[in-house]
């Protein structure tokens, strides 16, 4: 039987796995000096944290989530995203005492259900950072520019940031009341439309079938109360101040029943239809719902996925460095011992003025000619040879991979 990775997931390897790396390593730095600490949660929960923090009327809990049964019958969900996990590890540990800043970050696989399309998978990886504890519109503005560093980092310039306010437990009744009667006005609404119009009205506004019907609907700007566009309207001010140009999305919306005020997307000119790499917003309730002290919380989340998508097509790909390779042959086969002191001498202290190298070899058992070919296989840049003759005198072979010269030169100047 032949296996294959089931549907939706994918294997990381190659140039894809070096950029992964090279993302949560310059997102990590980034985090860092913006002062966050980095938090690793379960991948699985109880299934409830999920279904209370994300509401049950959303997609994701409804359609996405991947829920199973322990061998006690307790209800398990491997987790769709990383707020909810951080905010029960915040509450849990009390990361309110011991890191009073509230900045935390974190990385790792999430899981859907959804159909798989590019840039989305079932198991698919997520970076994401949450600054709790700050009512400020700055601590909104940080997150962006977060992001925006993030994506900077990885060569993404040319993206569009999306801003939207979505009220709070104030004005926000009032708005989806109005939207209510204005969606049931609409003819024809498909089958998600009519199913969230009974459960979550504002999710319309992101819909894709039927967008095109809905003129001169009602934006949350205009039932804003008095907090929350003075709120709104300093947020936009500090990013304006840092030069970030951006769109005020009244029709932007998140798929997620926690989310207050400040809501926002990054989308790329690259990826055509799904553009989005990342996501935020204000989600000021959700620590008090699950259990906590009333503490605001503003965060954001990218797929990493996407946001490498939209790398390579920014050409940062080409810009990774790779390690030089290194083959270390023996012509003689009694000399393996000393080859392989050597080797591992070499991947410890690398070759003189070179310490990114990787080291492949010595092998046993096969002829020089086959350990050449196997170099040049491996994209070799040289190959260190082990013979009696030269060996003798303290010298190994050194042969240039590229344009087939070779040298005796002492151990010791390597």
């Amino acid at each position: 039987m032949n296996y294959k990775a089931p549907r939706g997931t994918h294997d990381i390897f190659g140039i894809n796995a070096l950029g992964l790396n090279v993302l949560e390593q310059k997102a990590r730095q980034i985090f860092i000096k913006h002062g966050f600490e980095e938090v690793r949660t379960p991948i699985f929960e109880d299934a409830s944290l999920f279904t209370r923090s994300i509401g049950e009327a959303t997609d994701i809990v409804e359609k996405e989530m991947y829920i199973f049964e322990d061998r006690k019958g307790r209800k398990l969900a491997l987790r769709p995203e990383g707020t909810a996990s951080l905010v029960r590890a915040y509450i849990e540990h009390r990361l309110d005492i011991s890191f009073p800043s509230g900045k935390f970050f974190y990385s790792g696989e999430m899981f859907r259900y959804e159909r798989p399309q590019a840039g989305r998978y079932r198991q698919f990886y997520q970076i994401g950072a949450e600054f709790y504890g700050s009512l400020s519109p700055s601590a909104d503005a940080e997150i962006i520019m977060l992001v925006c560093d993030v994506l900077s980092s990885m060569g993404i310039e040319k993206v569009n940031v999306h801003v939207n306010s979505l009220g709070c437990q104030k004005c926000r009744p009032l708005f989806r009341e109005t939207l209510v009667k204005y969606f049931t006005s609409i003819d024809d609404l498909c089958q998600d439309c009519l199913r969230r119009l009974q459960t979550n009205p504002l999710r319309l506004l992101d819909c894709k079938i039927d967008s095109d019907k809905f003129i001169n609907v009602p934006k949350m700007n205009d039932f804003l109360c008095d907090d929350c566009k003075e709120h709104f309207n300093l947020v936009q001010n500090l990013i304006r101040s840092v030069n970030c140009t951006y769109i005020v999305d009244p029709k932007l919306v998140r798929g997620l029943d926690y989310y207050t005020r400040t809501v926002f997307e990054i989308r790329s000119n690259a990826l055509g239809a799904q553009d989005a790499l990342a996501a935020g917003g204000r989600y000021d309730n959700l620590v008090k719902e699950l259990g906590g002290q009333d503490t605001p919380v503003v965060g954001f989340a990218l797929g990493s996925e996407r946001v490498l998508m939209a790398a390579q097509h920014s050409g940062f790909f080409s810009t990774l460095n790779k390690n030089e390779k290194v083959f270390i042959a023996i012509a003689d086969q009694d000399l393996i011992s000393e080859a392989f002191a050597f080797s591992i001498k070499l991947i410890r202290n690398g070759l003189k003025g070179n310490n990114d190298i990787s080291v492949f070899g010595p092998v046993d058992n096969k002829s020089l000619t086959a350990q050449l070919r196997f170099a040049d296989k491996i994209g070799a840049s040289k190959t260190i040879i082990f013979a009696k003759a030269e060996l003798g005198e303290g010298k190994v072979l050194v042969k240039n991979m590229i344009d087939k010269t070779q040298n005796a030169v002492f151990i010791g100047q390597l």
